[in-house]
């Protein structure tokens, strides 16, 4: 292997970084007194066997229980303390320069720019969509973090309805990691830099549909819930009844500007033109949906023309009553008569349209 001083620098800043960030870890000590403690125990157990004692046999074997709880508690304690401590451990130089050496050959080169050590990935195509190759930087200011590292496109593909999700799984240069989130936490606390950067490049490679931020099947726009075809975010119209989305050929667009899907799209019952709800008026006579081009005074044209005939035959039928009483001989009036009123008898048929007219008001 080939020494490379810039790498042993570079571990040297590295490890300067774990230990700003490390405590020493506290020296944890065995239970001796309480191991000793439960054998004493278990030696007067046994002496009240052989001996026959089984009241002292009972109570000494309940002590032996206890006793032996104790103990385990605190080796597991002592267990814990001991993998924290590990934990805590700050990787030598030459650990750190092994592992860089290690992510050189593995990404074809790593680098530090400012503050931040990062490797490259291949081009990464996911189905058929090409997402281009990806920087996986690690903030070595950060690294007390939990996610000190971040995903930044080299040849940006992102999403045509958002420009900030470059990578299903990566959102304004944040990866969304999955089930491998403890996998790389602990990668990072155990200084195997190698193996954090191979283990996001494995997810940067990996589909998930329920995880992703943006499916791949809308990668290249949403999907028009009429034809299903996928287009630009600025192509698309919400309907405004169900927010569901629709393409410019599947919109069915009021004269007000409103927006509606198909099944949502309302009609003039007289021009069939699309009309939003707030732009339709019910005609008190037919009871049907109107937009205002089709309404006069209120009306239909069908109710209004209705209306105006019976008003032209109403008026007919009063003219035709007038004429006739003009045209009636006066008539002779009997002795018996006299002192009443004479009421003239007209035709029925205009009778009967006035009362019907009466009755209408």
């Amino acid at each position: 292997m080939i020494w490379n001083p810039n790498h042993w620098r570079t571990a040297l800043r590295i490890e300067a970084a774990y230990r700003r960030y490390r405590t020493p870890p506290a020296t944890a000590a065995p239970p001796w007194s309480t191991w000793r403690r439960w054998t004493e125990t278990l030696r007067q157990y046994h002496a009240a066997e052989r001996r026959g004692w089984q009241h002292a046999r009972r109570r000494q074997f309940d002590r032996v229980g206890r006793s032996f709880d104790d103990l385990l508690s605190e080796l597991r304690t002592l267990r814990a303390a001991i993998e924290r401590g590990r934990r805590n451990l700050i990787p030598s130089v030459g650990e750190l320069y092994a592992e860089l050496i290690a992510a050189e050959e593995e990404f074809g080169g790593i680098a530090v720019a400012d503050d931040e050590l990062y490797v490259i990935t291949e081009p990464i195509t996911l189905g058929d969509v090409y997402l281009g190759p990806f920087e996986i930087r690690l903030n070595l200011n950060r690294l007390d973090e939990q996610e000190p590292y971040r995903i930044v496109a080299v040849e940006p593909h992102p999403a045509a309805s958002c420009s900030a999700t470059t990578h299903p799984h990566v959102h304004n240069d944040k990866v969304c990691l999955g089930e491998g989130k403890a996998a790389v936490a602990a990668a990072l606390a155990e200084g195997r830099l190698s193996d954090l950067f191979q283990l996001i490049n494995r997810v940067l490679h990996t589909y998930g549909e329920g995880s992703a931020y943006i499916p791949l099947d809308q990668w290249y726009g949403t999907p028009c819930s009429e034809c299903d075809d996928s287009v630009e975010e600025s192509e698309l119209y919400s309907c405004r009844s169900c927010d569901s989305s629709v393409c410019s050929d599947c919109v069915r667009l009021c004269n007000c500007g409103s927006a509606a899907c198909h099944d949502c799209a309302t009609h003039c019952y007289a021009c069939e033109e699309t009309t939003c709800s707030r732009c339709l008026s019910i005609c008190p006579d037919c009871e049907q949906d109107f937009c205002s081009s089709c309404l006069e005074e209120g009306l239909c044209d069908v109710c209004r023309e209705r209306e105006e005939e019976e008003r032209r035959a109403d008026d007919e039928d009063e003219l035709a009553d007038e004429e006739l009483v003009a045209t009636e001989p006066e008539r002779p009036v009997h002795a018996a008569g006299v002192g009443e009123v004479v009421v003239l008898a007209g035709p029925r048929r205009g009778r009967s349209r006035r009362l019907r007219n009466l009755q209408r008001r």
